[in-house]
């Protein structure tokens, strides 16, 4: 029980916690609907597969500057997506067809995976917090430490989905107008949350 208590509070801070991914999933669901919102909040439990088996086999054995890359390679993609999202916006209409609604789906969870994998907040959060706690459990208690997986991307997701489908219900109440505005000023989140990331981490890219 104590896994899960565990697992459910450090996801659902993560799930709240301000940065790209979260902006990501507003930005789908405006543009999308439920739908994209919430295929966009499930992008950690395609991408972190990935971050789990890189962090355990690979993360500790490279230098220090390769998480400052993978930071910036991670802000150039953010910082794209929220300059196309402007863009975007000068002709943007509210999505109504079923059809357009899944090819967004489609599309915000190749561009949340592709965020979520080029962020190094995942690697450093496993590789920090996550890895050690689901190893240490693991020794004495492997049902305990699975729980604590499952708990936490539980409460990840779905603290990012409900999020998605408050913001998707309300879009409903925009006019075109309003709605192109939402995406610009959701473009310019995404473009911020990119330059903060290459702030961050950009002493440590070039860390002598």
């Amino acid at each position: 029980m104590d896994g899960v208590l565990l697992g459910l509070a450090l996801g659902a801070a993560a799930g709240i916690s301000p940065g790209p991914l979260l902006v990501l999933v507003i930005t789908s669901a405006l543009r999308g609907g439920s739908l994209a919102g919430v295929v966009a909040a499930c992008a950690p439990l395609v991408s972190d597969a990935l971050v789990i088996a890189g962090t355990l086999l690979v993360l500790n054995q490279l230098p220090e500057q390769a998480v400052g890359w993978l930071a910036l390679c991670g802000a150039v993609f953010v910082a794209w997506i929220g300059l196309q999202t402007v863009l975007d916006a000068r002709g943007a209409r509210l999505v109504t067809s079923a059809g357009n609604e899944r090819a967004e789906a489609t599309a915000a969870l190749r561009r949340a995976a592709m965020v979520n994998l080029l962020s190094p907040h995942p690697w450093l959060f496993w590789a920090t917090v996550l890895g050690p706690l689901v190893l240490t459990t693991w020794g004495s208690a492997p049902i305990e430490a699975v729980a604590l997986v499952v708990a936490f991307y539980v409460a990840i997701v779905g603290s990012k989905a409900l999020i998605a489908i408050l913001v998707a219900r309300g879009r409903h109440l925009l006019s075109d107008r309003a709605y192109r505005w939402a995406l610009v000023i959701a473009g310019v989140l995404l473009v911020a949350a990119a330059v903060a990331l290459a702030v961050e981490f950009w002493p440590v890219a070039f860390r002598g």
